[in-house]
């Protein structure tokens, strides 16, 4: 009965361990399988395969069910990222260097750039890459350009994009919709304790850089 669950994962863990060097057709086929659209629609049919009946009735209550609790996220997180496509293809840093504000900012500029696009578009993996592109030319005027500089850095885009998880992350709905707790009690719970964890690994990592 786990299949249609752990098959999408095993899939997925599997592709991300391969080379993309090698050009066989078993590794091609891996390497497609391991899609994650792929991986889940495969898991998808599988769980509907484990009932050997269904009714047209039985489908549409199931595709309803399914369409109430994701079909809203789906259009908040595809919101979400465009508006943070937007935001990237602003050039923000360009601005801001420009203007002389980042050479004073150091180890703050890449968290708050994360936190920025974080809780302008709701992914945190979407945001660490998008500012990471944004900081990365802009290590040498932040004073961040050595190695240890780097890591500090790096640090600091993680602890940005905790900050914060609100009505626009999938993973706000997530909790939300399967644990039956309203918007208002996530919003006020989730959401600041979200803001207090990213707020909290920033002055650690504020502490290292003063240290080091």
């Amino acid at each position: 009965m786990g299949t249609p669950i752990a098959l999408p994962i095993v899939l997925i863990g599997i592709r991300s361990f391969l080379s993309d060097t090698g050009q066989s057709l078993p590794l091609e086929v891996i390497r497609t399988l391991g899609l994650p659209e792929v991986a889940l629609a495969i898991g998808t049919l599988l769980a509907i395969t484990c009932r050997r009946r269904w009714t047209r009735d039985d489908l549409q209550a199931l595709l309803r069910r399914a369409v109430e609790r994701a079909g809203d996220i789906l259009l908040i997180i595809g919101a979400g990222g465009a508006f943070g496509a937007i935001i990237a293809r602003t050039d923000l840093t360009t601005h801001l260097a420009a203007g002389g504000f980042v050479e004073h900012m150091g180890i703050l500029f890449p968290f708050l750039l994360a936190a920025l696009l974080k809780t302008a578009q709701g992914s945190s993996s979407v945001a660490i890459i998008t500012a990471a592109t944004m900081v990365e030319p802009t290590l040498a005027t932040l004073g961040l350009a050595d190695d240890t500089g780097r890591i500090l850095a790096v640090l600091a885009l993680g602890a940005g994009s905790m900050v914060v998880s609100h009505a626009n992350d999938s993973y706000f709905w997530v909790i939300a919709r399967f644990s039956g707790v309203g918007m208002t009690p996530m919003l006020r719970v989730f959401t600041t304790t979200t803001l207090v964890m990213g707020l909290t690994a920033m002055a650690a990592i504020y502490l290292l850089a003063l240290i080091f």
